[in-house]
């Protein structure tokens, strides 16, 4: 028990400390083009000494590639929320049994993400429909865990207070202990900013609350507005990177954009002449010039962790951009944050609602990502999914391909799976039997 606790303590105490590099850096990972874009423009009009570098960028494929080609194709379709959270959960390193209760959690879900069931509620719904007898507690195990692993965050939570904790979470906050009980306590008095009754209460200063009121107010409380409102298929600026091949060697062309930025000359010459400044006017200036050059630090190493990962995914699935889905390889999450060393939460900001463009078209990264079947060989679960459409499209009408059949054919290629997976493909590519299909 006391290994446990000091366990929890060292990870407080390791949250409460991460640098300003680093809480920047945690928000700026998240953040697509245009995101970020919005944050530099709100720089620009807060901070004087930042000013914008005006760069004409073009990319080789803004000649190459005709939008209007019918060739050109948008990879995925526009998610729903439930079906952004499908993909991130076939992803996701979870007990196959545990992801079966996250699905049927997935579909109770309001449009705003949040669970309106109670934990009995859904503990009904679940023993229901699976064959396993399941407990409360397990439940909440399996709703926590979702807290954690899903985007965007504050998405499986049961009440605003439980969602704003959640991102509170996310953030790595300061003094999180103490705005988690307000938020559980006194969110009304926080949100009618009544801070005399709060600042005697807790015993804190009205700064304090100013400081957390703002913080709480770049929090979503409808985490799962964000994509059901997003309608709008990805265009030709929405994507992070062109990539494409030469000689069989994969570029990275990252797409910036957003606008570049750069401590302004006037301020930098202004503040070495300190004499000639009053000691206010001296500390703002030094001030804005050290949160301008973080900002534009981060930026950079957002974007070198962005090469990164998308040259890593994109080598590993250098078939997948040039063939198509069925050459698509089992790929996790944590396959990928192993081989870079970092989080595999890094890794799931990156790939979010991000996209990359490339000859076949713009292609959602989350896209990549596939579980491997449990077959002889090694090939994803869409991989298989594309050569049984193929197979389908390609048969005699007359006499259509069984289930059995199909089985027989992949196993042909050694990829061996249970004619009952085939049948569970088949509906999820809405193919009916061979009966209806014959002709």
């Amino acid at each position: 028990m006391n290994k446990i606790s000091n366990k929890i303590i060292i990870s407080t105490k390791q949250k409460a400390n991460l640098s300003p590099q680093s809480k920047l850096f945690i928000k700026l990972i998240s953040l697509n083009n245009t995101k970020l874009d919005k944050l530099i423009s709100d720089e620009l009009d807060d901070n004087p000494c930042i000013e914008e570098i005006m760069i004409s960028t073009k990319s080789k494929f803004d000649n190459s590639i005709n939008y209007n080609d019918p060739n050109f194709q948008i990879e995925n379709d526009p998610l729903t929320l439930k079906d952004y959270l499908m993909e991130q959960l076939r992803t996701l390193n979870m007990k196959a049994k545990d992801k079966k209760i996250v699905q049927l959690i997935i579909f109770s879900l309001n449009d705003s993400g949040q669970i309106d069931q109670s934990n009995e509620e859904i503990l009904d719904l679940v023993n229901k429909n699976l064959s396993k007898k399941y407990t409360k507690i397990q439940i909440e195990e399996i709703i926590k865990k979702c807290q954690e692993s899903f985007d965007p965050p504050g998405i499986f939570t049961r009440s605003l207070a439980e969602c704003l904790k959640v991102q509170m979470r996310f953030k790595n906050l300061e003094d999180i202990d103490l705005k988690n009980k307000i938020i559980s306590n006194d969110i009304e008095l926080l949100g009618n900013k009544d801070f005399q009754e709060l600042a005697i209460k807790y015993g804190v200063s009205k700064k304090f609350l100013n400081i957390f009121f703002d913080e709480i107010k770049d929090l979503n409380p409808k985490p799962g507005d964000l994509l059901s409102n997003e309608k709008a298929s990805p265009g030709p600026s929405d994507y992070e990177a062109y990539v494409y091949f030469e000689e069989d060697k994969l570029v990275y062309q990252p797409n910036k954009a957003y606008k570049e930025i750069k401590i302004s000359d006037y301020y930098e010459k202004l503040i070495t002449n300190k004499s000639s400044l009053s000691k206010e006017v001296s500390e703002f200036i030094g001030l804005k010039i050290d949160h301008a050059s973080l900002l534009i630090k981060t930026i950079r190493e957002r974007n070198d962790m962005y090469e990164k990962a998308i040259k890593l995914i994109c080598e590993i699935q250098s078939n997948f951009i040039k063939k198509g889905e069925k050459y698509l390889k089992p790929l996790k999450l944590s396959d990928i944050s192993s081989e870079l060393n970092v989080h595999e939460s890094t890794v799931s900001r990156i790939t979010s609602n991000k996209y990359i463009l490339c000859e076949r078209g713009i292609i959602n990264l989350k896209e990549f990502f596939s579980n491997k079947v449990d077959s002889d060989s090694d090939t994803s679960s869409v991989s298989i999914r594309s050569l049984i459409e193929e197979m389908v499209k390609s048969e005699d009408k007359k006499n259509p391909l069984s289930d059995e059949s199909i089985r027989e054919k992949l196993a042909i290629k050694n990829i061996n799976i249970a004619r009952r997976t085939i049948a569970k493909y088949r509906n999820v590519l809405k193919i009916p039997s061979s009966s209806r299909r014959r002709a």
